[in-house]
């Protein structure tokens, strides 16, 4: 056998390297992790945070009814209420969209107000 003990006692692959340390560092295989810078804190954050997670629930309520409706409508029969359903989807999906749409342009004014640029995206006044 090619690693079984030989005369000696030791196997073949037993054998340690010159150059192998007597103890392994696991902390030497690779570069240091590096740390994660902490979130910002304030009400922006906690309003932006608040905002996600509403619209998560908002677009899957808009995806789970946009799906449902239909299916209702078509194997059950019962095409008033697939319609129903249907149509909250819709409502969901669009409020949601409204929402987000708000927000990114409210974002985008924020951002040019503290550059100094108007929000409408034209030249800034340097004029005074």
């Amino acid at each position: 056998m090619l690693d079984g003990p030989d005369e000696d006692g030791e196997g073949v692959l037993s054998e340690k390297s010159p150059f192998e340390p007597d103890e392994f560092d696991p902390s030497s295989l690779g570069p240091d992790v590096p740390e994660a810078p902490s979130p910002p804190e304030g009400a922006a954050n906690n309003d932006v945070t608040a905002l996600f997670w509403k619209l998560v629930v908002v677009f899957n309520v808009a995806l789970l009814a946009l799906s449902v409706g239909p299916m209702i409508a078509y194997f059950e029969g019962d095409v008033d209420l697939g319609v129903r359903i249907t149509l909250v989807g819709a409502i969901a999906a669009a409020y949601g969209y409204f929402r987000y749409r708000r927000f990114t342009k409210q974002r985008d004014s924020d951002d040019a107000a503290e550059d100094g640029a108007p929000a409408d995206g034209g030249e800034p006044d340097h004029n005074g």
